[in-house]
């Protein structure tokens, strides 16, 4: 049986990302592959104002590799966590060497002057650090842009991990890092590593070589990776980016909601985020046996995701990125409403 992604990612891919993938790749040295790589970097312009790297890794390594240029060994650190991914984004910083100090919430996010307060009473933060969406427990930080505005108020570098959020969930500020990565809500295989910049990397401890953002950011020019870059993910990520811009990215944007807001709608199940903290690209439910729903939505074609961390075995989470339709949504709400009680 084929199955249909509905996972926090990787997601379903789109017929033409996959016939563009599946082709042999160019060594990334030639005029060929760099006038593809040009095109693609011009697109990643388009969806979010800032300067774009693709490094090979997952979305993970885009996440150490913003913090290992901007946070130096023995920096103090505010990590907001409401989820399981903020508490990667403090491993992360903790293996740097930073004194990283937690805000901690249940769920859904601090609000920025709770964040303010909080850096201003710790005194010399030199980051703060969060997620944009948490996928772990369904819920968007919608405040990421007052974030900016509060970091810049006490002086300090803003690091979001925005790796299942853009572009479906966009960010209008200019943040000064933002990581995200291809298999998500950028419809494109997983393999590479997105770093958006607007803010020159400022350790004085040199990153590892292969995270190193200055050697990327120095051959953007001529599109001359340091590194062998994700050669057939760059050219799924050119095809997705096309059909997000021909969409349009507050179209696309919309889609997601109108997704979401139909699964948030039709399942007889308890939310786990707020409302106005709800994700638009994973659906996050409460549900007694979520074990039986996923092998009933598994029997049916469907691939849905469970709990992490202090929610596992105690909720569901239904992604709403890639190549879905509302039929397939329509279908797995009916089966996950058979089995609730």
């Amino acid at each position: 049986m084929e199955y249909k992604l509905l996972t926090p990612g990787p997601v379903q891919l789109p017929r033409k990302v996959v016939e563009a993938i599946a082709r042999q790749p160019e060594f990334h040295r030639t005029d060929e592959f760099r006038n593809v790589l040009n095109e693609v970097l011009e697109k990643l312009r388009k969806v979010y104002n800032g300067t774009p790297v693709i490094a090979p890794g997952a979305g993970t390594f885009a996440v150490d590799m913003a913090i290992y240029n901007y946070i130096d060994p023995g920096d103090k650190v505010l990590a907001i966590v409401h989820g399981e991914f903020g508490e990667r984004m403090v491993a992360s910083a903790e293996s740097r060497g930073a004194d990283v100090h937690i805000l901690k919430s249940h769920i859904n996010p601090p609000p920025p002057d709770v964040v303010e307060d909080c850096a201003r009473k710790l005194g010399d933060v030199r980051a703060i650090i969060a997620v944009h969406n948490e996928t772990s427990v369904g819920a968007t930080n919608r405040y990421v842009d007052k974030l900016q505005r509060v970091a810049e108020a006490v002086g300090a570098i803003l690091i979001i991990d925005s790796v299942s959020a853009l572009p479906a969930e966009p960010i209008k500020q200019k943040i000064d890092v933002v990581a995200s990565a291809t298999q998500k809500a950028f419809m494109a295989p997983p393999g590479g590593a997105i770093v958006y910049v607007n803010t020159e990397p400022r350790v004085r401890t040199p990153a590892p070589p292969s995270m190193n953002l200055r050697r990327f950011i120095d051959g953007l020019a001529k599109a001359n990776p340091p590194y062998t870059p994700p050669v057939n993910v760059v050219y799924g990520l050119n095809a997705a980016l096309d059909i997000i811009l021909g969409m349009g990215p507050e179209a696309y944007h919309e889609l997601h909601i109108k997704r979401a807001e139909f699964l948030y709608n039709s399942i007889k199940l308890e939310p786990v985020a707020m409302s106005p903290f709800r994700s638009c690209t994973v659906t996050a439910f409460y549900a007694n046996k979520p074990g039986d729903i996923i092998q009933a939505l598994k029997k049916q074609g469907y691939i849905i995701a469970g709990g992490m961390g202090e929610l596992k075995n105690k909720v569901i989470r239904i992604g709403v990125m890639g190549d879905i339709s509302f039929d397939d949504l329509r279908k797995v709400a009916e089966v996950v409403n058979s089995l609730v009680d």
